[in-house]
């Protein structure tokens, strides 16, 4: 009954991707996504989220058959997170670009909090290109992960909405004493939950994979 109940409330077309309230206006969508520029297409069907001038936080499964060659930015390295062994756990990989994005401010990861019950907002390209944003409420939240789901039309946020399974890699984000900060790495869906990488548990990782790198290009021969 609810599965019926929240596919008739709910809608996505093959240009938008994101599932959206049928009740709303697209346009609202494509509004709220203005806020949130680091939100990046790697390439089609690629998502990612710029941390540093340079550097890309995705999910690993998004990018394990990336063809640079079709990327949007010049890619130098690819870095999957060494714990991921093609599931849900540790599906996190760092995209390093060979040149700053412009124009882009880049978003500050999470760092050691609850984000149980927080109001977070998920960004993603549809087959159309365009970003859109939607929100909804971290329902779970384990050791390394952040769980959401649809909730029923009473209790849905004005703008609910959530990521296709073609869109793994996009990110999640919320606003922390008035700063965008990313929170998860969307990986996978199972049944009506969709679930993304805890960002705070791998910022160690990803605070030292940036740093390792810098370090191996500062000391390349000129």
């Amino acid at each position: 009954m609810r599965l019926l109940l929240l596919v008739a409330t709910f809608v996505a077309t093959s240009a938008q991707a994101l599932v959206i309230r049928p009740d709303r206006d697209d346009a609202e969508y494509l509004e709220l996504a203005t806020r949130y520029p680091a939100a990046i297409e790697i390439a089609r069907g690629v998502e990612g989220v710029l941390v540093a001038p340079r550097w890309i936080l995705t999910s690993a499964s998004a990018v394990k058959n990336l063809d640079p060659a079709k990327a949007r930015h010049p890619v130098q390295a690819t870095f999957a997170h060494p714990q991921w062994r093609g599931g849900l756990d540790a599906d996190l990989a760092l995209v390093f670009l060979r040149a700053p994005v412009g124009g882009v401010e880049p978003a500050p990861i999470s760092r050691d909090r609850d984000e149980m019950d927080d109001v977070v907002r998920m960004a993603a390209h549809g087959g159309d290109g365009r970003l859109r944003a939607a929100i909804n409420t971290v329902d779970r939240v384990t050791a390394t992960t952040l769980a959401l789901r649809l909730k029923p039309p009473a209790e849905a946020s004005d703008l609910q909405g959530e990521l296709s399974a073609s869109e793994r890699g996009a990110p999640l984000f919320a606003e922390i004493s008035r700063r965008i900060v990313v929170t998860g790495i969307f990986s996978t869906s199972e049944r009506d939950w969709q679930l993304f990488v805890r960002v705070s548990t791998y910022a160690d990782w990803i605070d030292d994979t940036m740093s390792r790198a810098a370090v191996e290009e500062a000391n390349k021969p000129k």
